[in-house]
């Protein structure tokens, strides 16, 4: 049975910029074929099982030519996968989505369009610039700039004569035929003209000048591809619409787990940081035990729940309902959660937290669950697999406790070459560490080679973590005070954290 291909537009690298609907189809992609220049934090919403595969392009290396990039959709989809071919931008604005589509087609694979948000408009939009504005253009143009040779160029004649915004896609490497071109079929040289470098990224970068000019400032200012250039007077609009690059963000890098770096990524981006998705550690909710079995057969054994962490909610809650169980064995049951990140994950499944420590630490949590605790209480604590044993030895003293590991804790270390390009190229000012975990992947991943952490500011989210980075050789630059996401925000100067 054949599977079905999705040609989606994945926009022009901000994250925020691909649709809904293209995000929920990467979210249940078997197979995910992407290009260059997709944003990495989208890669990583694909499920667990997706494979993925690069094959990307730029000017003389494509990873894989495109009669092979047809074939190898066609192959994946024959397999009845669910394959999504994620493209920059949108997948028919000189994304050859149509030929891909077509030669699916006609060997009787399913093919749905999404379409994506197009970097000729995005990028002049973060560069300050509407395409058409009714002073000046009432019409824009778009054109390939990428071409093998000038006979299949551009005729600039025909283009001198257009009124409206010119606007050139992946032309950097030919800006001197373009300009030149449009000079000599008669355009005045004092056009204005704008050159903007990996457009809508934090690595965003515009160059302004006239065709006479631009090709000298963008030298000057080391302007470098991926660019999109625009001629027209509708440039002179930079002056007051300036908004991406006059709030500039800082790169935040997150390390946790790709499927839960969510609700971390929106908290950075409504406090003006850029989230960067690379992940360490991987969660992996175990098979049910014979002690979680017996456990769940028990519940009314059982007075309080205890999470260290919103992992340990989702996965008990998942395990408990695959296996048959019935929220109303829970009725009767109190909770305490380590914080109030893990709270709320809580009260998504229908339960509220009954006890939160001020500090969001485990001695925290035990001791102020030890005054809430009789001798005829029992204790049910699912939680990871690596958890130290300090909250079982302090809640002991005062009633039993079942301590059931219930999810595991992976290090990934295949990102290396990403951290270390994220360490020196200056994308990321901020790592902060979220657990202990953290800490051993990254150092891991980086096999203990810690140069390039004096261009970034390392934070501890709490001290234990602060202890661990310690004793791998990495001092903290800042701590959180309040030993959580939201303590993160505020030491790295956030305002907008309830």
């Amino acid at each position: 049975m054949n599977g079905k291909v999705y040609l989606v537009g994945a926009g022009p690298g901000d994250y925020g910029l691909i649709t809904l609907k293209g995000l929920n189809t990467i979210e249940i992609a078997d197979v995910l074929v992407y290009d260059r220049l997709i944003n990495e934090n989208l890669i990583y919403r694909t499920p667990k099982h997706c494979e993925k595969i690069y094959v990307g392009k730029q000017a003389a290396n494509h990873a894989l030519p495109q009669d092979q990039i047809n074939e190898l959709l066609y192959q994946k989809a024959a397999e009845g996968k669910i394959v999504v071919r994620l493209k920059g931008g949108d997948p028919y604005v000189f994304g050859r989505g149509g030929e891909e589509g077509i030669y699916l087609v006609e060997r009787g694979i399913p093919v749905e369009v999404v379409p994506g948000i197009t970097s000729s408009i995005a990028g002049p939009c973060y560069g300050g610039i509407p395409v058409t504005h009714r002073d000046w253009a009432s019409s824009f143009h778009v054109f390939t700039g990428n071409f093998k040779d000038e006979i299949r160029g551009l005729n600039f004649p025909n283009l001198a004569e257009l009124e409206g915004t010119l606007i050139f896609l992946m032309g950097f490497g030919n800006l001197d035929y373009i300009t030149n071109g449009l000079m000599q079929a008669g355009k005045d040289k004092t056009t204005p003209v704008a050159v903007i470098s990996k457009a809508t990224t934090h690595q965003q970068k515009t160059a302004v000048g006239t065709l006479e000019t631009i090709e000298q400032i963008c030298k000057d200012e080391k302007m470098v591809p991926p660019a999109i250039t625009l001629v027209g007077d509708v440039v002179k609009c930079r002056e007051y619409l300036n908004f991406f690059e006059q709030q500039r963000r800082e790169g935040v890098l997150i390390l946790r787990d790709a499927r839960q770096s969510d609700v971390f990524a929106k908290m950075l981006m409504q406090n003006n940081f850029e989230p960067v998705v690379c992940p360490v550690i991987q969660i992996e909710k175990r098979e049910l035990s014979s002690e979680l079995q017996s456990a769940f057969e028990h519940l009314k054994d059982y007075s309080w729940t205890v999470f260290t962490s919103p992992n340990g909610v989702k996965s008990f809650f998942e395990l408990f309902l695959d296996n048959d169980g019935d929220m109303r064995m829970l009725g009767h049951m109190k909770f305490a959660t380590i914080g109030k990140a893990t709270a709320e994950v809580l009260k998504k499944w229908g339960f509220k937290a009954d006890f939160i420590p001020q500090k969001q630490v485990s001695n925290a949590l035990a001791d102020g669950l030890c005054e809430l605790l009789g001798s005829n209480d029992r204790i049910l604590l699912p939680r990871s697999a690596i958890a130290n044993n300090d909250m079982v030895d302090i809640i002991t003293k005062r009633c039993p406790v079942d301590d059931i590991k219930i999810y595991d804790t992976r290090i990934k270390t295949e990102n290396e070459s990403e951290l270390r390009s994220l360490l020196n190229t200056g994308e990321v000012k901020y790592i902060p560490f979220t657990s202990a975990s953290t800490v051993d992947g990254f150092v891991k991943a980086i096999h203990n080679d810690l140069t390039g952490l004096e261009n970034v500011k390392t934070v501890a989210i709490g001290p234990i973590t602060k202890k661990r980075m310690l004793d791998l050789g990495i001092t903290p630059d800042l701590e959180a005070t309040d030993h959580s996401l939201e303590g993160i925000i505020k030491v790295l100067g956030g305002k907008n954290v309830d």
